[in-house]
């Protein structure tokens, strides 16, 4: 399973969750996409992808566009799962939302290629509040998987007010040159809720 994360070879920053028994959550669930492999997976995913869109991805743009195209698009999503892609500027604006197809990925590649960087504002609060929204509506019997692609860091101000904080609170970050990669877990709070109270009502 470890090999399947080798994918982003760079330094690698500390969960921000301190406890052991939420972290040790997070990365059974977020790592358990790679380790099932593209042909090996039968549990459907629902993949939300929000892309900084300011000009702080300048540096990293076409690194970072690449990148999604290949890794997430082309490596990770499949047939049955469900791909959504929000640009976070200004404001947060959903660009794509549909069932994954061979046709389909191809469709979401060219609307990547075609976002455009401009601004010195991101509401990643706003595109995360989006993606958490759609995640609690959907169906059960789905993994949840969520990318933040950002040029700047996200918990420097605003999102590290109290308010919008708890958005990153399980959160893994992967560094590049000129760009980063949040994997968050917008789903995993209930889900270590639920195992709490099933450990609590058996013990």
């Amino acid at each position: 399973m470890c090999d399947k994360m080798r994918f982003m070879n760079r330094s690698t920053e500390k969960f921000s969750v301190k406890k052991l028994f939420p972290t040790v959550c997070l990365l059974t669930l977020l790592t358990s996409a790679y380790g099932w492999g593209q042909n090996g997976r039968t549990i459907p995913l629902d993949v939300y992808v929000i892309v900084d869109s300011s000009t702080s991805m300048e540096k990293g743009q076409q690194e970072a566009v690449n990148w999604l195209c290949t890794t997430v698009i082309d490596g990770i999503v499949q047939n049955g799962d469900t791909l959504s892609i929000w640009t976070a500027g200004a404001k947060p604006e959903l660009i794509y939302s549909k069932a994954v197809s061979a046709e389909t990925k191809e469709e979401a590649k060219k609307l990547v290629r075609q976002i455009r960087f401009s601004g010195s504002a991101a509401d990643y609060k706003g595109a995360l509040s989006e993606a958490q929204e759609r995640s609690l509506a959907g169906p059960g019997g789905r993994m949840v998987y969520t990318l933040l692609v950002s040029g700047a860091n996200p918990k420097d101000p605003p999102i590290k007010e109290a308010e919008s904080a708890g958005l990153l609170l399980y959160s893994r970050v992967e560094s590049f040159t000129g760009w980063r990669v949040f994997t968050v877990g917008l789903d995993i709070r209930s889900r270590v809720r639920e195992s709490a109270d099933s450990y609590m009502k058996n013990k």
